[in-house]
């Protein structure tokens, strides 16, 4: 299977332009030094029109080193989400032994971290799916969300109490949404 004749792989223009996005928020460009908005552009990099400040799209994130064609790091981070085993995303990719565990770590490395602490009154909830479930929490009045993937069909009695210390603060009034007969029911922890 040839990476290239992947469908579900998006352009080289569209990567750049989520990726954009996620760096400058708005998909609009800024200089990373002035913040002065509407840099000239040329080939793969931009000058501030202000401070004359020469940048690229990964300059200033953890990108900057990036070597990759944008489609095959794509690959590479579908492959690392879906959990591929790294012999695998190695066939798919096309890449070396080193370099797949390499991104694997970089990825790994630079996970946002989670900082939603559920507070007040908050509402629990789970979904159920194939071979896994999910455990949510809202903030009532808000929008915070925290959320836990367990690779299990269902959920035990450590999942939700791990859950409930890591993301829920002590003393909030937590209250679990059951739907039986397609009727809301609450029941409060």
């Amino acid at each position: 299977m040839d990476m290239y004749n992947l469908r579900q792989i998006p352009s080289e223009a569209k990567i750049q332009k989520y990726l954009r996005f996620a760096i400058f928020g708005s998909g609009k460009l800024f200089c990373p030094e002035c913040q002065h908005s509407n840099p000239v552009a040329y080939e793969n990099r931009y000058r501030c029109r202000q401070c004359r400040y020469k940048f690229s799209l990964f300059s200033h994130t953890w990108l900057n080193s990036l070597r990759l064609p944008l489609t095959q790091w794509w690959m590479l981070l579908w492959c690392w989400t879906q959990r591929i085993p790294v012999k695998q995303s190695q066939a798919l990719t096309h890449l070396s032994e080193k370099a797949v565990r390499h991104w694997y770590d970089q990825f790994r490395n630079h996970l946002p971290e989670e900082y939603h602490v559920l507070e007040n009154i908050v509402q629990l909830d789970e979904a159920y799916f194939k071979n896994w479930c999910l455990i949510m929490g809202k903030q009532v009045g808000s929008k915070k969300l925290a959320y836990d993937l367990i690779y299990q069909s269902s959920p035990g009695r450590l999942h939700a109490n791990s859950f409930l210390f890591q993301k829920v603060q002590p003393g909030a009034n937590a209250t679990f949404v059951k739907c039986n007969d397609d009727k809301n029911r609450e029941k409060t922890a």
